[in-house]
C-alpha cells in the first residue's frame, strides 16, 4: 500500500507487505542520522533535505513527551519545519469554543502534515475528516497508538530478525492500553501466539480477545506468561481512563515487572513498554540485557522518519 497523501489512523491500515516495507525504510534512516554531516560538500547529510520546505503540526489535547519530541526530531532531521502545541486544551483556539472540525479546516491551511493526540477514542479520525492535508494519529484515548505500535515492531523484527513463530506476552492494564490493541492490529499479519495476563477488571476487551482467536492464552499469574513469552509488552495502569483516584489506586501496582520475575524469563526474551513506567517496572530491570524501552525510544525516531517520508515524499 501507497502512504503518498494519506492519513495515518489505525493499525488497520497496514498490511505485512507494507509493515516490512516500513521497516527497511527505518533501518535507512538508522544509518542516516548516524552518518552525520557531509564534510566534504560542507552541507548537511541528506536526511536534511528529504522533506526540506515542508511544516509538520503537533496538535497535542493531551501530555506527551516522547512521542510529540520523536516526531519533532524525526521531522527535523528530515529538513522540515514545526509548529507545535503541546497544551491544546488550554493554549488553542478550543478556549473561545472552536470546534474540533473547524481546526483541522484551517491547521490545514498552514501546514503539510499534522500529528494529532487526543483524550476521546475516535476525536483524531474526526478531525482528519476536515483536513486537508494528512493526519497522523498520536493516540486518540483508550483506542489506538498506531505508530507507536509500529516502533514496538520494528524493535521485535530488529532484535529476532523476524516476528513470525514468537510469543508476545501481554501484561499490565490491557483494558485500556490504546498501545497493546494496536499491538495486536498489526501483530495479526504474522504467526505469534498470544500470552496475556491482567488484573482481575482489567482484562483484554472482549471484542480484541474474540478477533485474537486461538492464537491467544489468557493466564492468572505473570510467572506463568514470562516462562514461554519471547516478548514482554508491559503496560502501566492507565491513571488517565479512571473516573476517579480511589479506582485507580485498587490497581496500581498490581503486577510488576522486576529482578524476581525475570529470572523466570527466557535467557532471550526482551522487555518492552512505551513509557511512562510507574509501579510495573522496576528500576532494578534497567540494568538487565533484556530490557528494550529506552531503545524504543530511539527506534521511534528512525520509524516515523520512515513514515514522514512515506507520507509526504
Amino acid at each position: 500500500m501507497k502512504f503518498q497523501g494519506q492519513h495515518i489512523l489505525s493499525t488497520q491500515q497496514f498490511d505485512k507487505k507494507s509493515l516490512l516495507s516500513l521497516f527497511a525504510e527505518a533501518k535507512k534512516m538508522e544509518k542516516v542520522v548516524k552518518s552525520g554531516p557531509d564534510v566534504k560538500s560542507g552541507s548537511s547529510s541528506r536526511f536534511g533535505r528529504d522533506l526540506k520546505g515542508k511544516i509538520m503540526a503537533t496538535l497535542f489535547y493531551e501530555p506527551s513527551t516522547r512521542t510529540r519530541f520523536s516526531f519533532e526530531t524525526a521531522m527535523l532531521r528530515l529538513g522540515g519545519g514545526v509548529v507545535s502545541n503541546a497544551d491544546m486544551m488550554q493554549t488553542s483556539s478550543i478556549k473561545k469554543l472552536e470546534t474540533l472540525e473547524d481546526t483541522g479546516k484551517v491547521v490545514s491551511q498552514i501546514v503539510d502534515v499534522i500529528v494529532m493526540r487526543h483524550p476521546e477514542s475516535g476525536a483524531v479520525a474526526l478531525f482528519a475528516q476536515h483536513s486537508d492535508v494528512p493526519v497522523i494519529n498520536a493516540g486518540d484515548g483508550s483506542n489506538e497508538h498506531p505508530t507507536q505500535a509500529l516502533l514496538d515492531l520494528y524493535t521485535i523484527w530488529k532484535e529476532f530478525g523476524k516476528i513470525d513463530g514468537l510469543t508476545i506476552g501481554m501484561i499490565g492494564d490491557l483494558k485500556n492500553s490504546r498501545v497493546q490493541h494496536s499491538q495486536i492490529g498489526l501483530l495479526k499479519h504474522f504467526k505469534v501466539k498470544f500470552v496475556l495476563v491482567s488484573p482481575r477488571g482489567l482484562e483484554m476487551p472482549s471484542a480484541i480477545l474474540k478477533e485474537m482467536g486461538a492464537s491467544a492464552k489468557v493466564v492468572l499469574t505473570p510467572e506463568d506468561m514470562v516462562e514461554t513469552a519471547d516478548v514482554i509488552s508491559v503496560s502501566r495502569i492507565q491513571k488517565e481512563r479512571f473516573v476517579s483516584e480511589r479506582e485507580y489506586k485498587q490497581f496500581v501496582g498490581s503486577f510488576v515487572v522486576d529482578a524476581a520475575l525475570m529470572k523466570k524469563a527466557k535467557k532471550n526474551a526482551i522487555v518492552m513498554q512505551p513509557l511512562p513506567r510507574v509501579d510495573d517496572i522496576a528500576v532494578e530491570v534497567d540494568s538487565d540485557p533484556r530490557a528494550r524501552y529506552f531503545e524504543q525510544v530511539r527506534n521511534g525516531v528512525a520509524v516515523r522518519m520512515a513514515l514522514l517520508k512515506m507520507v509526504l515524499k
